[in-house]
């Protein structure tokens, strides 16, 4: 999408055609083009590629924002986008009535969820993306809230703010950068405003190494409905950091938070009990395994592996749970004949620390049946085996 054409969509002419094209549930990726020759006829070019694409933009954008409707996004900054649940789990982070700086905004996943309670002024270098956030914050009834401001903010000073949040580029060329120093900004950047703004956060790769994470930040995990959605770190002025916390929210409202014990004893193992517990990846990537472990008296099949195990039921929001119906050393041969047995003739594979690919497995078992399996490849201290699984 291109600025002019986006402007032209705030026209009257603009907002006519959007509210056509909303209600005409036969658009799709597919007859994109169909559309575009359509409506050429009567647009111009720029102005059609904006409403097709601000249209079907909308519906993609649904899982992420209530408000994808009266929204407007472009593709890449769509997918690079907070949800709106995880934006306002962040808000807290900052009281009531602060004064907020939102660095590298876009379109204001971040900056429409923190000026519900706070003034923000936003910064980005990308004029396209600045023209979206006042178009959101004006769909919103936001736009008192929010200040913005295009400029190069690794140049600026934010003394006399209150906190202060930046989600630095993490991808060039469309490939998705590692090293912390070769984000846009460096993460490193952070440390020229900790005498300047009292918290401050940063969003970073999930897959950040520990080694990468600063002295005096915490490391924040979040997952939504199961999924591992975003990871940020935190400084606040006067504390010591370093802490590594799981969130688990949820699209019906629930949160829950764990704060990983780093002297926690390792988890007692064991060999497969009566069910299979997974901890949801928040979980895991704040190395709260142990955590839940022996809070929950549960044991674990491999000190590598993180999967639990117990002869009891347990319900936490931290885990999903599946019953074990059968497990085995992994043998290919004796596997087939059981789920020959079975009558199994399709199987769903979840794996881990197993080298064996679901693909891989699905074709060696030639499987013929009319009922499904779920089946799970890991390790035994250190050795291979195979559970069958349902889930609960």
């Amino acid at each position: 999408m291109e600025i002019e054409g986006f402007r032209w969509l705030l026209s009257d002419a603009g907002q006519q055609l959007l509210a056509e094209l909303s209600n005409d549930r036969d658009l799709n990726e597919a007859n994109f083009l169909r559309y575009t020759t359509k409506l050429r006829k009567h647009y111009p070019a720029e102005a059609v590629t904006a409403a097709l694409e601000t249209s079907l933009l909308r519906r993609a954008a649904q899982a992420k924002f209530p408000q994808a409707s009266q929204l407007y996004f472009t593709r890449e900054a769509l997918e690079q986008a907070t949800p709106w649940l995880v934006a306002n789990y962040r808000q807290r982070h900052f009281a009531a009535g602060s004064r907020l700086v939102d660095l590298g905004c876009s379109i204001g996943g971040d900056a429409l969820a923190l000026a519900q309670s706070c003034s923000v002024l936003a910064i980005d270098r990308d004029p396209l993306r600045l023209a979206l956030l006042e178009a959101n914050a004006q769909a919103l009834g936001l736009s008192h809230q929010i200040i913005i401001q295009a400029a190069d903010f690794t140049t600026l000073e934010f003394a006399g703010y209150a906190g202060l949040f930046i989600d630095p580029a993490r991808r060039s060329n469309g490939k998705r950068i590692w090293d912390v120093e070769h984000y846009q900004p460096p993460l490193s950047t952070l440390e020229r405003w900790r005498g300047q703004v009292p918290i401050h956060g940063a969003k970073v790769a999930p897959g950040i190494p520990d080694e990468a994470v600063p002295a005096g930040y915490d490391l924040e995990f979040i997952s939504l409905d199961g999924d591992l959605r975003e990871a940020s770190l935190w400084w606040q002025a006067g504390q010591v950091g370093g802490q590594r916390k799981a969130v688990v929210l949820s699209s019906a409202g629930a949160e829950h938070s764990l704060i990983a014990d780093p002297s926690q004893a390792a988890a007692a193992l064991s060999e497969p009990l009566a069910y299979l517990y997974e901890p949801d990846p928040a979980v895991i990537r704040a190395h709260a395994v142990a955590d839940i472990a022996n809070q929950l008296n549960l044991t674990q099949f491999d000190p590598s592996i993180a999967y639990l195990t117990s002869d009891c039921l347990v319900q936490s929001p931290f885990l999903r749970v599946w019953q074990i119906e059968q497990w085995l050393p992994f043998n290919l041969k004796a596997l087939r004949q059981i789920l020959q047995e079975r009558e199994i003739g399709r199987v769903t594979v979840k794996k881990r620390g197993s080298p064996i690919t679901p693909e891989e497995l699905s074709k060696q078992l030639r499987l013929k049946g009319r009922y499904e399996q779920t089946l799970v490849l890991t390790k035994l201290q250190g050795q291979p085996i195979v559970l069958l699984v349902k889930l609960l």
